[in-house]
C-alpha cells in the first residue's frame, strides 16, 4: 500500500473547508449590515413660524410688493427686508429679474411671480397683510414712463390676479387663501388681518379692515424722517420708474 495516501486530502475536507470559509463571509456581511452608522448631526437650524406668499400672474412683467405688519407696528417690504422676526426673501420684479444670461450667452427664466415674508418668531397681536401694486412694465421689461401717457401709465395690459396664502409651519396647516384683482399701478389691498397668542395659536376670526402703507402725497415730493422708515410717499413709488430702479439697484438707475 502507498505510504503517501494518508498524506492526500480528500474532497469532503476540501468541502469543509470552503463551508467554514463561506459560513465566516456571511457573519462578516451581517455584522456589517448591523452596525448602524453615526446619526448625522444638523447643519444648521432653520426657524420659522408662519410663512406668508404673494403671487401674481406668472408671465406679466408688473411688479407688485408684499407688506407685512406685526403687532408692534414695524413694516416688513423691499424697503425694510428684515425687521424684528420678520424676513422677506425675495423682493420679486417681475420678469425683470426673472431671467438670467448663462454662460453661454442663452438666458433662462423662471417663470414664477412671488414675494414671500417669513415669520421666525412669535410676536402676539396683530399682523396685517397688504398687497401694492408697484410698477407697471411692457412686456419688453422696460419701466412705463410716467410722462408718457398717463392712461398708459397706470394701467396695466391685462388685469392682474394678486393671491395670498398664510402658511404656519409647525404643524403645517394652510392657514388662509385668498385673492384679488389688481387693474392700475399705485393700488394697494388689504388681504387679511389676523392675531396669534404668545404661543403661536391662530385666535379667530380673521378680519379684513382696510389700512393703507403706503400713503399718497401729490404735487410734492415726500420727505421721509430718519425715524419713520415705514412712511413713504406713493407718489414716489408709482410715478419715478428711473428713482425706484436705482433704489432697488437695478440696471438704468442713477
Amino acid at each position: 500500500m502507498d505510504s503517501n495516501v494518508r498524506f492526500k486530502s480528500s474532497i469532503g475536507f476540501i468541502d469543509l473547508l470552503f463551508n467554514i470559509l463561506l459560513g465566516f463571509a456571511f457573519l462578516f456581511i451581517v455584522a456589517f449590515l448591523l452596525i448602524k452608522p453615526e446619526a448625522k448631526k444638523k447643519d444648521f437650524d432653520r426657524r420659522a413660524e408662519f410663512v406668508i406668499i404673494l403671487e401674481w400672474d406668472h408671465d406679466a412683467s408688473d411688479d407688485l410688493d408684499l407688506y407685512v405688519e406685526d403687532p408692534m407696528g414695524d413694516r416688513v417690504s423691499f424697503r425694510v427686508p428684515r425687521i424684528n422676526f420678520m424676513h422677506l426673501d425675495k423682493d420679486d420684479l417681475g420678469k425683470t429679474n426673472d431671467t438670467i444670461v448663462n454662460a453661454d450667452g442663452s438666458r433662462s427664466t423662471v417663470m414664477i411671480n412671488r414675494e414671500v415674508v417669513t415669520i421666525r418668531g412669535i410676536v402676539p397681536g396683530e399682523y396685517i397683510i397688504n398687497g401694492h401694486y408697484y410698477s407697471t412694465r411692457d412686456y419688453s421689461g422696460r419701466p412705463v414712463e410716467f410722462g408718457e401717457t398717463k392712461i398708459a401709465a397706470n394701467k396695466p395690459k391685462k388685469n392682474l390676479t394678486v393671491k395670498v396664502e398664510l402658511h404656519k409651519v409647525t404643524p403645517y396647516t394652510i392657514l388662509w387663501t385668498g385673492q384679488k384683482q389688481f387693474t392700475q399701478k399705485g393700488q394697494e389691498e388689504t388681504f387679511l388681518r389676523f392675531r396669534i397668542d404668545s404661543k403661536g395659536n391662530l385666535i379667530l376670526p380673521f378680519r379684513f379692515e382696510e389700512k393703507k402703507f403706503v400713503h399718497p402725497i401729490y404735487g410734492a415730493h415726500a420727505v421721509i424722517p430718519a425715524n419713520t422708515i415705514n412712511v413713504h410717499s406713493e407718489e414716489d413709488d408709482n410715478n419715478d420708474d428711473a428713482t425706484r430702479d436705482a433704489w432697488r439697484g437695478m440696471p438704468g438707475g442713477f
